[in-house]
């Protein structure tokens, strides 16, 4: 509460779970970020703390959405109801009023011919063909809707686990992505490797150049880990400055493989200040690689990863570190066997 005090921040819930979380210290992320942003000034305070609600937890907007969406698909399921119920008593006038002209053509005397009669049935069932229509006009419309709103959901869920600026899978996409990629490696008994990786220096472009010099920075990485990792490789934006990489059905060797080629890939690449055509200093990424151990949980796994990528940060920046490897076992579909098979 002191925080939110001291920097003007709306003491909302999602500011301050943002603040318990750096406090605590929970969140590596956050604690991070709002520490190197509390060195600068209230504003850049601000600024950062809005960016990770938006970019790092992006949870409000997008329960406004499942709830707005939810909120219509009910008034469509209440008003289907409504039209359905109203058709079922339609139709039992309709089939009570058909069996009064049953029983009325079998008591046709003087006073109203066959004809007549039959002249009602056809009304009535003019009536209803006509109801019944309407009927079904009204269903294939809220059908439509419905199926518009499915396709606002399916968007929003992808949304919900995309970061926006460098559009990538978010944290959120991240934890989904990594629990389901533990699930099947543990159901297959298939490998898995996580890389964890961090742009060097990544302070010194929003000191120098800019904060949109850094917003280009983190899309050129993200475009890079999109374009190269391949099948069901999933690149993620891990929070600020840090990403990670799942490689299912993919070994230490493999994965290191992937990482050389990427940092090479990224070392390579120039950043050129748009509205002068300046030349930024190069970009360059410290990569820890971990190889799934059996029964491991997932946090243990982002720990291992994590220690490999803080050991090449220390023996100079811009290399790979392998993590402890996982033990020896039965593998099946590799990609370093799918690779010798050709």
């Amino acid at each position: 509460m002191q925080l939110l005090e001291a920097y003007e921040i709306p003491a909302n819930p999602d500011f301050f779970r943002l603040m318990y979380d750096y406090v605590s210290g929970r969140d590596p992320v956050v604690t991070r970020q709002l520490g190197d942003a509390a060195s600068e000034s209230n504003a850049r305070f601000r600024r950062v703390a809005t960016d990770l609600l938006l970019h790092h937890y992006g949870e409000g907007r997008t329960l406004n959405l499942l709830s707005e969406t939810g909120g219509a698909l009910g008034e469509i399921v209440n008003r289907s109801v409504g039209q359905l119920a109203e058709a079922g008593s339609e139709a039992k006038d309709f089939s009570s009023e058909l069996g009064g002209f049953a029983k009325g053509l079998g008591e046709v005397d003087a006073s109203m011919s066959v004809g007549t009669v039959v002249e009602q049935m056809v009304t009535s069932t003019r009536r209803m063909q006509a109801k019944c229509a309407k009927l079904e006009t009204d269903l294939n419309q809220s059908s439509n809707e419905i199926n518009n709103l499915r396709n606002k959901l399916d968007e929003t869920r992808a949304e919900a686990l995309t970061d926006k600026l460098t559009g990538i899978s978010n944290r959120a996409g991240f934890d989904k992505a990594l629990n389901t990629a533990i699930v099947e490696t543990r159901d297959e008994n298939t490998p898995m490797t996580l890389i964890m990786c961090d742009i060097d220096h990544f302070k010194k472009f929003n000191d120098n150049y800019g904060h949109q010099v850094g917003d280009q920075v983190l899309r050129l990485v993200g475009g890079i880990l999109r374009s190269s990792l391949k099948g069901q490789d999933i690149p993620c934006r891990y929070g600020g400055e840090e990403f990670a990489m799942i490689l299912p059905r993919t070994e230490l060797v493999g994965a290191s493989k992937v990482a050389e080629a990427l940092r090479l890939a990224i070392e390579r690449k120039r950043i050129v200040r748009k509205s002068t055509g300046e030349a930024i200093s190069r970009v360059t990424m410290s990569f820890g690689i971990a190889e799934y151990l059996p029964g491991e949980a997932g946090c243990d796994l982002i720990e291992r990863a994590d220690n490999a990528l803080y050991r090449a940060k220390n023996e100079g920046r811009n290399r790979v570190c392998i993590g402890e490897p996982a033990t020896a076992k039965p593998r099946v579909e590799t990609r370093s066997a799918m690779a010798a098979a050709g």
